[in-house]
């Protein structure tokens, strides 16, 4: 200032630039305006299509090739060999949807595992959307497979008759497979699908099987309510804890 003598009160009236302060009250004040006016939620259609299209992204490809080769293949075999519909759909359907839903759960058949578990989107939601997605999927193929093949039946083997060979074990297996798929593991639980599965199987031999396997591997009240009892037992146990028998998220050093 001493080498412009002309600017010599330039500063006059003109008050001292703000300290820190002013910055910190600024970043403090858009912080509060953004929490008290969130954004505006989705509308749950919107938001539960766009969580089905999502899960479906994560889901391995295989899910879907496979049930659709193995059904493909039952129906080449009825094709090939007809009065066999019935009981081919009746062995066959549960066994796809029970591998189906196995194979959707757990961190062993998902590579997303970690990035979904840090999501706020519920572990119940997740796993129903999935089980929506395996089952829908697997219930579109064999009522394909039923409306194709029903017409190759005998006289009193039609549509519905196929489709109740089918819907009420289909419904049981999977539920049975989801409830240790969540408490247990999946490979477990097909394990035990595939046991239940084979037990039914000998029903078509000579080889004597409880009686009440037949009833279950029907459709009936009794097979709904037991479906549904399990599901919901599932849907309970799903987010509860870690599932046992199964490595760890933590380790001890």
């Amino acid at each position: 200032m001493n080498d412009w003598p002309e600017l010599s009160g330039i500063r006059d009236d003109i008050p001292p630039p703000p300290g820190p302060e002013v910055v910190r009250a600024v970043l403090m004040r858009s912080a509060l305006d953004a929490a008290e006016a969130p954004a505006p939620a989705a509308p749950r259609p919107y938001r539960a299509w766009a969580l089905l299209a999502m899960e479906a992204r994560i889901l391995h490809p295989a899910l879907w090739l496979v049930s659709a080769l193995v059904m493909a293949a039952c129906v080449g075999f009825v094709l090939a060999k007809e009065d066999t519909a019935q009981l081919v759909l009746a062995l066959a359907v549960p066994l796809i949807a029970a591998a189906g839903v196995a194979g959707s759960q757990g961190p062993e058949q998902d590579a997303a595992f970690e990035m979904v578990a840090v999501t706020p989107t519920s572990p119940r939601v997740v796993m129903l959307a999935r089980m929506t997605l395996v089952l829908g999927y697997d219930l579109a193929l064999a009522l394909f497979a039923s409306v194709v093949l029903s017409p190759l039946g005998s006289m009193d083997t039609g549509l519905t008759s196929l489709i109740t060979a089918w819907l009420g074990p289909m419904a049981a297996l999977s539920a049975l497979t989801l409830l240790l798929s969540v408490c247990w593991s999946p490979t477990g639980a097909m394990g035990c699908a595939l046991t239940v599965w084979g037990l039914y199987a000998l029903t078509a031999t000579d080889i004597p099987v409880p009686d009440g396997l037949r009833h279950l591997w029907t459709t009936s009240p009794a097979t709904v309510g037991l479906a549904l009892a399990l599901t919901l037992a599932a849907v309970i146990a799903t987010g509860t804890g870690e599932p046992i028998r199964r490595a760890r998220a933590t380790h001890r050093s």
